[in-house]
């Protein structure tokens, strides 16, 4: 589904592409689902319930990737939260009355959707639930200007991050019913913090810490499988640390800069390693890849990967088909991860 090019939502701008990210912008925090789901009053989906499919597509393929490989990820584990945030200040005014609306949001920082299945869920949080406090920490943060903006957003996300890293929490929540108090333990899984950007540009990149993908290549991935693949190569970059390994050794990762032929092969070297890796994170979360090479083979021969940093076809499908069939044979591809 396309997001519609009138709603605004503020978001992250990554390292490397502005482009994209100088339009309005979705943003799915923390890897959800989407139970609570607004009825729609017709047959027609509105363009906030079109936001929330989006969003509900990418996040509930990251999160379980995320939970999937917990194991593997055991030195980096961090709580997911299972549920999106948002806030009214995040929206541009021009939807923020109509966002209101569609998502019950108010004054306090919003629940946009729920994991299925998740510990938020079976503790009862619900869609369009506000959030008041953790632990008794106030979640609230007074905007600062009246543009959009993630300040509520990012203010209450890493208080709440920082009090499920210590276990079990109280959340004190506003809805139609009135205030209630919930208790549970955040589940934990693999740094996945996913972002959906709006737009036809084809792609998708990670800035150290979030994994960035372009509505036009989430449209491109014909099923959940497809973008598997494109979401754990992106994790796979941050969980290896490549940023930061190719910024110690020289290499310009703005991308804003030419590289010579040394700093692409160095380049194409991470872009190998992040496509096994994730091979790894894919089937360990059970998704099907026996389509994964034509899936590849169809956005390279379209031009959607830079030729100079990345594999050429033939080596990246011989690579893909070697790392999915150690898979199969329960042969380990990916290195030990670290801090």
């Amino acid at each position: 589904m396309h997001l519609p090019a009138s709603l605004a939502r503020l978001n992250f701008v990554s390292f490397a592409h502005t482009k994209a990210a100088c339009r309005a912008l979705a943003y799915v925090a923390l890897i959800v689902g989407a139970s609570g789901a607004i009825a729609a009053s017709n047959s027609v989906p509105s363009r906030f319930e079109l936001l929330r499919a989006q969003d509900l597509r990418v996040a509930s393929v990251a999160y379980r990737l995320a939970i999937a490989n917990k194991a593997l990820c055991a030195p980096v584990l961090v709580p997911q939260l299972g549920f999106v945030l948002h806030s009214f200040e995040q929206y541009g005014p021009a939807d923020r009355e109509e966002a209101a609306r569609s998502f019950g949001l108010g004054s306090h920082i919003g629940v946009m959707a729920i994991v299925a299945g998740s510990p938020a869920e079976r503790a009862g949080l619900a869609a369009g639930d506000q959030l008041l406090s953790v632990n008794g920490r106030n979640l609230d943060a007074q905007p600062e200007e009246s543009a959009p903006s993630r300040a509520s957003v990012e203010h209450a996300q890493r208080i709440l991050v920082e009090e499920m890293r210590r276990g079990a929490v109280t959340l004190l929540i506003s809805s139609p019913g009135g205030d209630r108090e919930l208790r549970f333990a955040a589940a934990l899984g693999c740094p996945s913090n996913v972002e959906l950007v709006p737009g036809d540009e084809v792609n998708a990149w990670a800035d150290g810490s979030r994994v960035i993908l372009s509505d036009g290549l989430l449209r491109r991935c014909a099923t959940d499988d497809d973008l598997a693949l494109v979401i754990g190569h992106e994790m796979a970059h941050n969980l290896l640390h490549h940023r930061r390994r190719l910024a110690a050794e020289g290499v310009s990762v703005n991308g804003l800069l030419a590289l010579t032929e040394v700093e692409s092969a160095e380049v194409r070297g991470t872009e190998e390693e992040a496509d096994r890796f994730a091979v790894n994170l894919a089937m360990a979360a059970a998704y099907d890849l026996s389509d994964a090479e034509t899936f590849i083979g169809a956005l390279m021969r379209d031009g959607t990967t830079a030729a100079t940093t990345h594999p050429d076809l033939p080596r990246r499908l011989a690579l893909l088909h070697g790392a999915i069939v150690a898979a199969k044979q329960g042969i380990a591809l990916a290195p030990r991860l670290s801090e």
